[in-house]
């Protein structure tokens, strides 16, 4: 009689509640200010059932599956596809990120980090026991690189670093030498200050980071008003819907800064809520990771769970000012159709993963 296959229901759980969650605080920052519309509370539910739809397929498809070359290298060949055809499409705020068709768009970047994921954990797998000599090292990394470049191409300098932090860590786990991380980092100084030197607008970010207050009125006019909605909550919140700074203070607040608003309104408890929940995932993750019943397994969970806890964190950074402003969705929660769609596949792949620890 076959074994009745049981998935992770705390990462499901988590997972579903972070995203209804995410709806309603996008709701709330869209729908009570100066040009409010519910397109967007439409488009984010209408993205996460779409996510939702596609976690549930993937939590029951076999994740060795993703293991076969005729299943993984057409997952790279349209990822790497689409990151070239962004280049012909109109540029938003000046980057090439989007691909539009009519009143929707994809960002490929998302998409991705996914097939990232999904080659490395094959690449660890397939070399686990020569990991440590250069020849395999630079077949990996010259796969890691083209997509970085291309990610880099399209001005997304925060989604190549994370597709950078994603690969450190799934390297990590699969044994690399401490040597070549060193080695990595000293050749990663160079090329990021040359990265922020070319692009003035990243430099200005640079600076706006390490004081604010030297353009408030400007640059540094959204940190600032971050700042504010996170101290003005309080512990319980001024109330869903009552925040002030989204009324034309806090740029962009469904988006990048989505947490500030959560803690103006709902105030600290549920600002760390939001936190633990992440927390949790982490810890999740790392248990599916060490009990996956092959390296394949382990490494995909680990990359799934990085690129979802890494990405949390960067956000939780930014809006806290820890980190230079980057624009970086917090995972489930906020407004972002690709964001969310590819976060919810993602989970659903590692669900799978779950179903076969041992």
């Amino acid at each position: 009689m076959p074994r009745y296959l049981h998935y992770d229901r705390v990462i499901c759980g988590t997972v579903i509640l972070l995203s209804f969650f995410g709806l309603v605080m996008v709701f709330s920052a869209t729908t009570g200010g100066e040009g409010a519309s519910a397109r967007y509370v439409v488009k984010q539910a209408v993205a996460m059932a779409l996510g939702l739809g596609l976690m549930r397929l993937l939590m029951f498809l076999d994740y060795r599956h993703w293991r076969q070359p005729r299943f993984m290298f057409p997952i790279l060949g349209v990822s790497i596809a689409l990151l070239i055809v962004v280049f012909f499409g109109a540029q938003t705020a000046n980057t090439y990120r989007f691909l539009r068709f009519g009143p929707v768009s994809f960002q490929p970047s998302e998409f991705a980090k996914v097939a990232v994921i999904v080659f490395l954990a094959f690449y660890l797998d397939k070399h686990a026991d020569k990991l440590n000599e250069w020849r395999t090292l630079l077949g990996g990394l010259t796969i890691l690189g083209a997509f970085g470049l291309l990610v880099l191409g399209g001005k997304d300098l925060g989604g190549a670093l994370m597709l950078a932090l994603i690969a450190a860590v799934m390297f990590w786990v699969a044994g690399l030498r401490m040597i070549y991380f060193a080695r990595g980092i000293l050749l990663a100084i160079p090329a990021l200050a040359l990265a922020v030197w070319i692009e003035p607008y990243r430099m200005q970010r640079l600076l706006v980071f390490l004081n604010p207050e030297v353009d408030p009125k400007n640059a540094g006019f959204q940190i600032i008003q971050s700042q504010i909605a996170v101290g003005t909550g309080g512990l319980f919140g001024q109330g869903l819907m009552d925040g002030r700074q989204k009324m034309r203070f806090l740029p962009e607040a469904h988006t990048d800064f989505i947490f500030a608003l959560i803690c103006e309104e709902l105030g600290f408890i549920v600002a760390l809520l939001v936190v633990v929940a992440f927390g949790v995932l982490l810890w999740r993750g790392v248990v599916v990771s060490m009990r996956a019943p092959d390296r394949f397994g382990t490494y995909l969970a680990v990359g799934i769970t990085a690129m979802i806890v890494c990405q949390a964190l960067v956000n939780l950074g930014v809006v806290l000012a820890l980190l230079p402003t980057k624009g970086m969705p917090l995972p489930f929660v906020s407004y972002g159709g690709s964001a969310m769609i590819m976060a919810l596949a993602a989970s659903g792949i590692l669900l799978n993963v779950s179903q076969h620890a041992e």
